[in-house]
């Protein structure tokens, strides 16, 4: 069954068929006015938002028609020691992405971000995550939607990271999996499904 799923302010928004039982959502029966799903979001006692609908892939365009549309990417990157590559930014625990730039290719945008954020050396793609995707507001009051994509990755690299300070990010480190719960209880919802993908935590 095709499900469509977006986070704004960290929190879920589900474009299907079928609701899902015993769910704490706000439930819609079409996207209608999008500025009314972000102001619902705004709100401290909304959990998510929940939008059923015969055809959910109309309904996800019409979503995604209200928002400037960028495309990121980004990677899980394990070291020989099966250790993850992870950061800290904005007071989160994050992982290296970063946005397309023009003429490049999603693959290509994936590892120079991992590099550029990390300092990490000689990546090699394993195999393509599902994507995920959230809205933000841009510091010029636009709402963005950004769709990015997953890679995981491996690198034989055992240098100093670095990371990139200019980008915010306060430290790179590789975590093992004794750590994996730090992650877990401090990142956003739409990474956590990145790790869920991976059978990480």
């Amino acid at each position: 069954m095709q499900m469509y799923k977006v986070f704004i302010y960290d929190k879920p928004v589900l474009i299907h068929k079928k609701p899902k039982k015993g769910g704490s959502y706000e439930q819609l029966d079409s996207v209608g006015d999008v500025n009314q799903i972000i102001s619902l979001l705004a709100k401290q006692n909304v959990k998510g938002i929940e939008i059923v609908n015969s055809n959910p892939e109309k309904e996800w365009e019409e979503f995604h028609s209200f928002f400037k549309y960028i495309i990121a990417a980004g990677g899980t990157v394990f070291n020989q020691k099966g250790e993850l590559l992870v950061i800290f930014r904005s007071g989160k625990w994050d992982l290296p992405k970063g946005k397309l730039e023009k003429g490049e290719n999603i693959p290509t945008c994936a590892i120079r971000e991992v590099e550029e954020e990390c300092g990490v050396r000689d990546l090699k793609i394993k195999k393509e995550l599902p994507s995920t995707y959230h809205c933000y507001l841009s510091k010029k009051g636009n709402w963005i939607l950004k769709r990015t994509y997953w890679y995981k990755m491996t690198s034989r690299y055992s240098g100093v990271l670095v990371p990139q300070k200019e980008e915010g990010i306060e430290t790179a480190e590789w975590f093992g999996k004794e750590k994996y719960n730090q992650l877990k209880v401090n990142t956003y919802k739409s990474i956590k499904m990145v790790f869920d993908n991976l059978d990480l935590v």
